[in-house]
């Protein structure tokens, strides 16, 4: 686990020579801590502690323009501004590294946030319609047809998302492994998420451009998979992305879900509110 997290955050930097380095580092000791890199620099807090002794709030320790993560990559001293061979070395290995690969890994990370951005869009607006305030706010900008078609590029973005994994020689994943949950050899918990999410995302989709041949009933339990489908999605992203690890992305991340929460359960209490008024009327 420690190791993939770390040759992750090398293939951030998009080489090949970061999986053969890799394996000559010497091992980090996480204990109970998490597997953060707080600076973004490609290099984990407790690596930059231990052994590189580089400052894990700055991704660039000795300021010469350089990522601390590129420098030990590339076999230079991050704690050294002059090192003499730094950018030379580093402009040979940029010319002969091949761009597919850091590149399927940058798209696989931006499928996957904008997806989760869609979804977020999707739930956000059919809760703030029945919110008093809100209703008149954003039912202006919403409809049903928008409704399904912002869950349809959702959608779009999550089959890119899982698309282009394919093509990431490390990570090694296949058809099976997108599809089958339990079938992938990485993090397969965290992924079955992800595929389980995706499945859920296909029946709303379909229930809503089949609407029309659906009981209310039906429709409207099938929707309930609103819930599920935004928690299998959060829980995905949370612990698998690399994105949202620490710093302000996932402040936002965590930020915006408290929000949609929030609205959650002001709509589930005016929705009692509502039925135990109605009870009420009914008695007197």
């Amino acid at each position: 686990m420690k190791k993939i997290l770390l040759i992750v955050a090398i293939i951030l930097f998009g080489t090949r020579f970061g999986v053969a380095l890799a394996a000559d580092v010497p091992k980090v000791d996480y204990g109970n801590n998490p597997v953060l890199d707080s600076d973004l620099d490609g290099l984990t807090d407790e690596g930059e502690k231990q052994i590189y002794k580089t400052d894990s709030n700055n991704p660039d320790t000795d300021g010469d323009g350089i990522l601390d993560g590129a420098e030990v990559l590339n076999g230079t001293n991050p704690l050294d501004s002059i090192s003499p061979s730094a950018m030379q070395n580093i402009t040979i290995k940029e010319s002969i590294q091949p761009a597919g690969e850091k590149w399927s890994w940058y798209l696989t990370r931006a499928g996957g946030l904008i997806s989760f951005l869609l979804l977020y869009l999707a739930i956000f607006f059919g809760i703030a319609i029945r919110l008093p305030g809100l209703k008149n706010i954003f039912q202006p900008l919403h409809s049903y047809n928008f409704h399904a078609w912002i869950s349809v590029q959702a959608f779009i973005f999550v089959i890119i998302h899982g698309l282009v994994l394919l093509t990431d020689e490390y990570l090694g994943f296949s058809l099976k492994n997108l599809f089958v949950p339990l079938s992938s050899t990485y993090q397969p918990e965290l992924v079955t998420l992800g595929v389980l999410g995706m499945y859920a995302m296909i029946a709303l989709i379909l229930t809503s451009y089949f609407r029309k041949y659906l009981s209310f009933r039906v429709w409207r339990v099938t929707h309930f998979l609103n819930i599920a489908l935004y928690a299998l999605a959060f829980f995905h992203a949370y612990y698998l992305g690399t994105d949202l690890k620490s710093g302000l992305p996932r402040e936002i991340f965590l930020g915006m879900t408290s929000l949609l929460f929030g609205m959650m359960l002001v709509g589930m209490f005016l929705k009692l509110k509502g039925v135990f008024a109605s009870k009420t009327e009914e008695v007197s």
